[in-house]
């Protein structure tokens, strides 16, 4: 008679968390750095094994009992991937090779490494794999720490999400058992490109390394964070006050002052208004912070002649009555979200100020102005307003520049998660 001998099984699961160790945020060129850990959360489950003269499946058994877990890799790789509303939009034709293969052999897709494997687009730029480890062994609640660090592009795109054209980045680790299929964690961050920062950082790197090798240099090297940091801030203090006037075709409505044209994003757009010589009366205005996405002409979809090139996303506004009102101002915070100015091969990204003025198109009725009653103790100004007031809208598009801000600023108030866990 077969007796069946009570054992307390191990059910071997691998858990893998990724973290970024600076925030979730970063320029391109810098070095990001991540640290990953491979843990074995085996957990106890009654069994049973046959005491049978089959040693070997017994052994086998005992083997799995004793919940140790074997990983046959992990690599780790950046990642810059391209989705575009295909209905505006063509993506240039596919050139590499090796994720046609990737595509086409699923067999091979499942159990290599393949970072954007299931995901949507086109992978646009990869940096090499790295491998963290070979034939890993983990004992029951065994835990190995690894450090993945790599250096982004200076040439590629920021991360941005439009209407046309969408560009993620992401930290993608992959492992796998031995003869298992591999699984991916992915753990997305933000880049934002600062243009000219690579040609300025060659050339810094350039005159440090021409010191005098026998002479002590004390100066401590910049990092790019710092010089990028200081470009910015060289750029948007630098105060250059613009005066436009605000004209209609029957005369002038007033006057705008922009104190400057160039900001970080989390800065505050701020300008002011004199309609103290205006000849045509405006009642209201509203400014609305845009952003202008352009398609190139070789990048337009040609099936959709019709549609137009650009398409506008409107972020914070203000509008205000102002009749009567000799001068006022505005205040517009540009969100930390927002995606700073560049040019791809796919899209370009500008910005400017919307406005739109609410102008009276004939003269108000007379009268039609507060009057001021004077007491002994307090000003009161009393007015009562003409019924109907015939009037025309007149809008007016003021370009400005929007640059990077600090990574670390950005990172503070980002909701982007900066760890991943995936367990298997």
């Amino acid at each position: 008679m077969q007796e069946n001998k009570l054992l307390s099984a191990v059910l071997t699961m691998i858990e893998v968390k990724a973290r970024l160790l600076r925030g979730s945020v970063f320029f391109a060129g810098e070095c990001i750095e991540c640290e990953i850990i491979f843990t074995n959360t085996a957990s106890i489950k009654e069994g049973k094994c046959s005491e049978t003269s089959n040693h070997a499946f017994n052994n086998e058994c005992m083997k799995e009992n004793s919940g140790t877990d074997r990983l046959a890799w992990a690599s780790a790789q950046i990642h810059c991937q391209c989705t575009v509303n295909e209905s505006r939009v063509k993506l240039p034709s596919r050139t590499d090779r090796m994720s046609d293969q990737f595509t086409l052999n699923s067999t091979s897709s499942c159990t290599s490494f393949v970072p954007s494997r299931g995901e949507e687009g086109r992978c646009l730029m990869s940096t090499q794999p790295k491998i963290l480890f070979c034939d890993l062994e983990l004992a029951p609640g065994e835990s190995k720490n690894y450090f993945y660090s790599d250096t982004i592009p200076f040439d590629g795109a920021p991360s941005y999400k439009g209407h046309a054209v969408k560009y993620s980045y992401k930290i993608t680790v992959g492992t796998s058992r031995v003869q298992g299929h591999s699984v991916l964690l992915r753990l997305p961050f933000r880049i934002m490109v600062l243009q000219g920062l690579g040609e300025l950082e060659h050339f810094l790197n350039k005159e440090e390394n021409s010191h005098n090798p026998f002479l002590e240099n004390s100066s401590p090297k910049t990092s790019l964070l710092d010089l990028a940091v200081e470009i910015l801030t060289t750029i948007t203090s630098r105060r250059n006050p613009h005066v436009y006037n605000i004209v209609s075709d029957r005369g002038t409505v007033g006057k705008f002052c922009l104190f400057k044209s160039a900001y970080r994003i989390g800065e505050e757009i701020v300008g002011s208004f004199d309609f103290s010589d205006s000849v045509i009366v405006c009642q209201k205005f509203s400014v609305v912070l845009q952003s202008e996405e352009h398609i190139p002409e070789d990048s337009r979809n040609p099936s959709r002649p019709e549609s137009s090139d650009v398409t506008y996303s409107s972020f914070t506004s203000i509008q205000e009555s102002c009749l009567h009102t000799k001068k006022t101002h505005l205040v517009l915070p540009i969100p930390f979200t927002a995606c700073p100015e560049f040019v791809s091969d796919l899209v370009c990204l500008r910005w400017r100020l919307h406005f739109e003025f609410v102008l009276a198109s004939t003269p108000l009725p007379a009268g039609a102005s507060p009057v001021q009653l004077t007491s002994r103790y307090t000003d009161i100004a009393t007015w009562q307003g003409p019924a109907d007031v015939d009037v025309e809208t007149m809008t007016w598009d003021l370009p400005i520049k929007i640059l990077p801000t600090n990574p670390l600023h950005a990172s503070s108030i980002s909701t982007s998660r900066t760890r991943n866990t995936v367990v298997f």
